[in-house]
Order: C-alpha cells, then structure tokens, then sequence
C-alpha cells in the first residue's frame, strides 16, 4: 500500500510540474494576444487614412476604425482575464512547494494572486485603443469643421441632408457609444469571472517555514507535525472586488439606460428633419 501510495504522489507531483509549464506557456500566449491588437489598430489608422483622402467616406471610415479600437480594447480585457487566471493557478502551485520564508530568497510574490486589475503590459494597449476611438470622433469632427466653420453651419447642413446621409454621419456616434458600454460590460463579466475563480478554487494556504514539509496532497510526511501555515492567504484582498462587482452593476443599468435614451434619439434626429437653429 505504500508503495502504490508512493506511485500515486509521484504521479501527481509530474502532473502538477507539467501543469505549470502549460501555464506558464498559456501566460506568455495570452500576454502576447494583447499586444497583437497593434496590428488591428495600425488597419484602423490606415482606414482613416483612407477616409481623409476621399477613398472611402469619412463617417464609414471613422466606424470602421472605431470597430477597430473596440475590437482592441475587449481583446485585451479578455488576454488579461485568461492571464490572471494563469497566475493564479501558478501562485496554487508554488504554495505546494513554497514557504513563506522562501519569499526572501527566491521571490517576494510567492504564492500571491493579483488582485483583478490589468496587467503594466496590457494596460497600454488598452490605454492605447481607447485613445485610438476618442482619436478616430475628433478626427471626424475636425474633418467636418474644415468644411462647416461654425457649430451653426454644420446643424444647417446636417438638417438639410436626405435622411439616409444623416444616418451614416451618425453610425460612428451609435458606434462609439455602444463600444463604450459592451467594453463596460465586458469588464464587469470578467471580474464576475474571476471572482467565481477565486472563490471556487481558492488554492492552498503557503507554509510559514520550508522546513516543515508537507507532499503534493499537502499532508505531512510520516511522523511529522502538519506545518504551521502562514497567516495571508493567496485569495486575500477579495473583498474589494466583490464592492468593485456590485458598484459596476449599479454603473451598468445606469449606463445601460443612456446609450438606449441617446440611441433612440440619434435615430429620431435621423428619420426626422430637426430643426437645429
């Protein structure tokens, strides 16, 4: 029985091992999926290029763009979900074979998951396509504004045109708002994710010191003492995401409630000749 119980331990401890290689790779994969977005937004400038030059129309080019930077944006949300996810999983595994006293010798971090926020590296590709979106309306409007000098003119115009025109000069607009509130969204769902992660699969509870031993079933060897764990557990600090989850659902039907009002105009102002002067 021994022996098949010593199997078994070896079994596992080569398992968990390769588990956290395909982590590790499952990290690096999903760090980079965030940084490929740059090539997305490089195909969005060169549209809105195209748009200024006449090549395509400049409210068809803005959206396109703006789906772009959109596309951007939830990308890196979802590459920072799946890489949280990531360490989280090898911070379990390192408290198998960590103590806390290790900290100071190999890494300060040992055992510890993030808190959900976006990753130093993806946090500027995210900053990046959202700059690209509120880019692409101004340039639009400064396009408009060379042409039609005052805010004045450019209401008399807008009211004059068939209202098939006036529906594509607005598609960017009902694009920006709804990219807003589906990124909102997103963000939410993936906190909702990692919260649920967190509390189902909560991991183990690091060691205080490393020689107290424990296997890879975290019971101690025979005759020994189960080691003394560490007071700070890896999931602590959760409670301010579950406040942060229950302020963005607040946030959500708020947000929810204008982008439906200013949609429902935009397509009134569309379908009707408003008369802005």
């Amino acid at each position: 029985m021994d022996e098949e119980r010593k199997e078994l331990l070896s079994q596992r401890h080569d398992f968990i091992k390769e588990y956290y290689k395909m982590a590790t790779s499952d990290l690096d994969r999903h760090l980079k999926a965030g940084w490929q977005t740059i090539v997305v937004l490089g195909g969005g400038a060169a549209i809105l290029t195209a748009g200024h030059e006449g090549k395509i129309g400049l409210p068809i080019a803005t959206t396109i763009a703006l789906l772009s930077a959109f596309w951007g944006t939830l990308s890196v949300i979802d590459a920072n979900y799946w890489s949280l996810r990531a360490i989280a999983f090898l911070s379990n595994v390192e408290a198998i074979y960590f103590a806390e006293d290790d900290r100071s010798i190999f890494n300060p971090y040992i055992g510890h998951r993030p808190s959900y926020k976006l990753l130093n590296s993806l946090r500027y590709m995210f900053g990046l396509s959202f700059f690209f979106a509120i880019a692409a309306i101004l340039n639009m409007a400064w396009e408009l504004l060379e042409v039609h000098h005052t805010i004045s003119d450019l209401f008399k115009w807008f009211s004059s045109v068939y209202f098939i025109e006036r529906a594509i000069w607005i598609l960017p607009l009902v694009t920006l708002l709804w990219g807003l509130f589906l990124t909102l969204l997103t963000w939410s769902r993936r906190l909702q994710d990692y919260v649920n992660f967190s509390s189902s699969s909560p991991g183990p509870t690091i060691r205080l010191k490393s020689s107290e031993m424990w296997d890879v079933t975290f019971m101690p060897p025979a005759g020994h003492a189960a080691p003394t764990l560490a007071g700070n557990t890896p999931t602590g600090g959760r409670s301010g995401e579950i406040d942060l989850l229950c302020n963005l659902k607040i946030l959500k039907i708020l947000s929810f409630i204008v982008v439906i009002s200013t949609t429902i105009l935009l397509i009134y102002i569309t379908f009707y000749q408003i008369p802005f002067v």
